[in-house]
């Protein structure tokens, strides 16, 4: 069977992390999924820009779906909303309107996880088909939950550019700067 060389595989893991021979797998596991939480963390408390915010967070959010299993990419799927809540970035004059959204949110996240750890680490699809098909699923869920709202006047009618557009942008965008991170840390 021919190997996709943009499918992830244990061999492209070739970070300064995993050069530490003195740490054992479990520790160096734990390293990087407290820095992915911080990042998740900070991001969204010290940046102000929702684009850069989003494709920097779906970045992250994209990384740790490759590299954790389903257990942490749960806790790690609720962690930039909340941030964001709390810093009050999270589309600006209508946080206080779009917490009917952050469960959704959580499941738009979890649903990019997901489907970017299936596709692209467990059936070793293409990261870039596997990149448009996560970002599609994430959008299609959050903009169906969004017109809802909208239809039942719970959330403005920027909810839906929040939660369409934008959410396919900067899972695309996110995606390619992760891409682009890999392989130049990479090589």
């Amino acid at each position: 069977m021919k190997q996709n060389k943009y499918a992830y595989t244990e061999n492209n893991q070739n970070n300064w992390l995993n050069k530490n021979k003195w740490l054992s797998e479990y520790q160096k596991e734990n390293i990087l999924f407290y820095l992915y939480t911080f990042g998740l963390l900070i991001v969204p408390m010290i940046i102000t820009n929702q684009l850069i915010i989003g494709t920097i967070v779906n970045a992250l959010l994209i990384g740790s779906a490759i590299k954790f299993k389903t257990k942490k990419v749960l806790v790690l799927s609720v962690v930039p909303s909340i941030a964001a809540f709390s810093a009050g970035v999270l589309f600006g004059s209508i946080t206080h309107q779009v917490l009917l959204m952050l469960p959704f949110i959580w499941m738009g996240n979890v649903l990019l996880m997901i489907l970017v750890r299936k596709l692209n680490v467990d059936f070793r699809k293409n990261y870039f088909y596997t990149l448009i098909a996560s970002a599609t699923g994430k959008t299609i869920l959050l903009f169906t939950i969004a017109l809802v709202l909208f239809t039942i006047n719970l959330v403005p009618i920027l909810a839906l550019t929040a939660f369409g557009i934008l959410q396919f942008a900067t899972a695309i965008m996110g995606g390619i700067l992760y891409y682009s991170a890999k392989k130049l840390l990479r090589d």
